[in-house]
């Protein structure tokens, strides 16, 4: 291509009139060949099908009757195609039948395709076509057809394209001699004229108007272009000396900014000699909060202001230092940059001055940079060491052999070695043989890169005495991510670990005496029952035997005596039920229906409620896994109190449920006479009554409600206000059963 351009305009012409010729007439050459091929290929197609499907319908009888003869003879009508290479036809079974091959050719069956059809080989085209009778497959017939026919016809339109090609070439050689000329005499006056303006540098030179095509309008344009060049050139020169030392100075001004960008680190400002911005770099720019355009021209100390973090007091710029000394100045600790938003940035910076190649001084470079991060990461590094060497805990590492490699005081404290006694040992030295050694399993883990929270172990101090500790273990990485050791913070939980021991030991035998009472109290109030109900029975009949022989007194007498032993009785059999509510402490295995409890608990106070008029209503309440021996005397004891506690008007007890995410809430409210704020917590006490002899009761009957639902790991309590009547709320773990509707 390089040396077509340089090549003359008369042999361009030429030569781009020849390849256009030869390129028009070969594309339009290969496009018939290519569409003769295609159509012919698209013919030859149809074509064979068409014969696949003749020799199909001709074959069905054969293979229908099993005739290989009819076969053959069907099969040796192919010879007239002459390109048929070789046919045959099968039969359902994948057998031959018959087969043909011409003369010449190998004998055997072309391999047919999975489908019927025409597919393309190495050895020509394969046509497959089934053999139907009354729409069913009964054998193939398969035959190959070489493309000697169609390489025929591409060599045939080939040859006859390049001939044609060859005598449009000669006919286009003959027309362009004789256009080159009109086309290339402008163009080579103009050239000569140019050449010899360059030569010669002489701008009066003028070309020769040929013609009047754009040639022309080219020479015009040129000459005009030479007088005006004839014109500046005089003025050029006179310049020519003022551009020469305009270069000098670009050249040291190109030498500067190489000094200044080779001095780059991280922010950068340089200065000429009156300390005026000549640079900023990016970094700069973003940490003043000064654009570039905004930044040159003024004067450093405008823009680059420093005070003494720990005074205030502004400090003085490190280029005026260096302008001053001439040498490299270094910025004091504890110096803030207070940038154009007002944002106080620590930093550390440096000045030096800028010189040239005879060692004057053109400016100076100041180099400065952020420390916040890296103050913050001093200051996070003291705290720290501060938190670890104040901490009462023990915090030790080890490497990934088990020896110390750190030893805070808290670790001396908790175990008796100094950091010099401990730091370079193994971990050994603390260990306690007698519990295990839980270290390799702990190493594993950690050199997986987990954190093991809190497990207990032993420990043994200096002294030999073993302790219990709370470790936490956490893994060491390095500057590249990976595990290299271990820290550990180890608690001293000894006395925790005695006194839950001390504890566990008081709750043991405080469950026994609990027990025992329980015992005791079921025993003494069930074995009290009978000496009770002889005295009742025996006051009665003593009464009837002396029947008239006894005076008033005498038989008010039994009265207490038989009234004080019914109190008693009732009251050891609400005793007894506390009892049996703490004896039995076997999770449930049955489901209830409160509401059939409920209705329990109505017929049992069915004399109460009809002789006070009271109206008992609830929700439909849900299934229980519990005891109905429990669920009874609970309602019944919160039903009965506020039919006994009741006002002036007709008591009204109303129960609901209402479920929350962890429990189920009961509430019992009534419409009594309240309770006073104080009492509310007493009430459940056993024994404790509010209300004197005045209202018959035990005094256990709300300690029963409470010692139940405690069983089940509920809580009970009241809301009540005197005169406003009471509403106790109980819960019990967990979700709502579906119960029956119940009002």
């Amino acid at each position: 291509m390089n040396h077509f351009r340089d090549i003359p305009i008369k042999q361009k012409l030429t030569v781009t009139i020849l390849v256009t010729v030869a390129v028009s007439l070969l594309l339009s050459g290969a496009g018939v060949v290519a569409a003769d091929s295609f159509l012919f290929r698209s013919y030859l197609n149809r074509d064979l099908s068409a014969l696949a499907n003749i020799l199909a319908d001709n074959s069905n009888a054969s293979i229908a009757f099993d005739d290989p003869q009819s076969a053959n003879e069907v099969l040796a009508s192919l010879r007239s195609r002459t390109h048929v290479v070789s046919a045959c036809v099968r039969g359902a079974n994948e057998v031959t039948l018959a087969s043909y091959a011409r003369p010449g050719a190998p004998t055997g069956c072309p391999s047919p395709g999975p489908e019927a059809g025409i597919r393309s080989t190495p050895e020509g085209l394969v046509v497959s076509q089934p053999i139907m009778l009354q729409s069913r497959s009964i054998g193939t017939v398969v035959l190959l057809y070489d493309l000697d026919e169609v390489g025929q016809r591409v060599r045939v339109f080939g040859t006859t394209v390049l001939i044609v090609l060859l005598i449009s070439s000669v006919f286009a050689f003959w027309v362009s001699a004789g256009l080159r000329a009109l086309v290339a005499a402008p163009i080579l006056e103009l050239a000569q004229a140019v050449t010899a303006v360059s030569k010669t540098k002489n701008y009066g030179i003028r070309a020769r108007r040929l013609s009047g095509d754009e040639t022309g309008v080219l020479t015009d344009a040129i000459n005009e272009m030479l007088a005006g060049i004839q014109t500046r050139d005089t003025d050029l020169r006179k310049a020519l000396v003022g551009r020469e030392n305009a270069l000098a100075s670009a050249e040291n001004a190109r030498e500067f900014l190489a000094t200044t960008l080779a001095s780059i680190g991280d922010a950068v400002i340089s200065t000429d000699t009156e300390g005026r911005v000549v640079f900023a770099n990016p970094v700069a720019q973003a940490l003043l909060g000064w654009p570039e355009a905004e930044i040159v021209g003024k004067h450093l100390d405008e823009v680059f202001r420093i005070v003494n973090e720990l005074t205030r007091e502004k400090v003085e710029s490190p280029v005026a230092k260096v302008l001053r000394e001439g040498t490299i100045v270094g910025m004091a600790n504890h110096t803030l940059l207070m940038a154009r938003s007002g944002a106080e940035i620590p930093i550390d910076d440096s000045g030096a001055p800028i010189r040239d190649s005879t060692g004057a001084t053109r400016g100076t470079v100041l180099v400065f940079r952020d420390v916040t991060q890296s103050r913050r990461a001093e200051q996070t590094t003291r705290l720290l060491a501060s938190i670890v060497e104040s901490s009462d805990d023990a915090i030790v590492g080890h490497d990934l052999d088990c020896i110390f490699t750190t030893w805070n005081k808290g670790a001396e404290k908790t175990f008796g070695y100094s950091s010099d006694e401990a730091i370079g040992r193994s971990t050994l030295l603390i260990a306690d043989s007698e519990s295990g050694d839980e270290m390799p399993g702990v190493l594993e883990r950690i050199k997986r890169g987990e954190r093991i929270d809190q497990y207990q172990a032993v420990r043994r101090t200096k002294n030999g005495q073993p302790i219990h500790v709370s470790v936490t273990v956490s893994p060491l990485l390095d500057e590249l991510g990976r595990v290299v050791g271990a820290s550990k913070i180890a608690r001293d939980i000894t006395e925790q670990v005695m006194a839950s021991e001390r504890l566990a030991q008081l709750n043991a035998a405080l469950r026994r005496s609990n027990e025992d009472l329980e015992r005791f109290a079921f025993v003494a109030s069930h074995d009290l029952q009978e000496p009770l109900r002889m005295i009742s029975v025996y006051s009665q009949l003593l009464i009837r035997a002396c029947a008239g022989k006894v005076d008033g007194d005498t038989g008010m007498f039994v009265d207490y005596i038989t009234g004080g032993t019914r109190r008693m009785r009732e009251l050891l059999a609400d005793l007894l039920a506390y009892a049996e509510i703490g004896a039995n402490r076997e999770d449930p295995v049955s489901t209830i229906d409160l509401n059939v409890v409920l209705e329990k608990v109505k017929e049992n106070l069915r004399a109460s409620i009809d002789d006070s008029g009271a109206r008992v209503s609830s929700v439909p309440l849900p299934f229980l896994k519990a005891d109905e021996v429990h669920f009874i005397p609970l309602f019944q004891n919160l039903i009965e109190n506020a039919i006994k506690y009741r006002g002036a008007d007709a008591p009204q007890i109303q129960i609901r449920v209402e479920e929350s995410a962890h429990h189920v809430q009961f509430s019992v409210a009534d419409n009594g006479i309240g309770i006073e704020p104080e009492y509310q917590e007493k009430i459940f006490a056993p024994f404790k009554r509010l209300h004197g002899p005045n209202i018959p009761g035990t005094g256990i009957g709300l300690a029963i409600c409470l010692r139940v639902i405690e069983r089940y790991g509920g809580r009970i309590w009241v809301e009540s206000e005197a005169g406003r009547g009471a509403t106790f709320h109980f819960t019990l773990p967990g979700k709502i059963l579906p119960g029956k509707d119940k009002s």
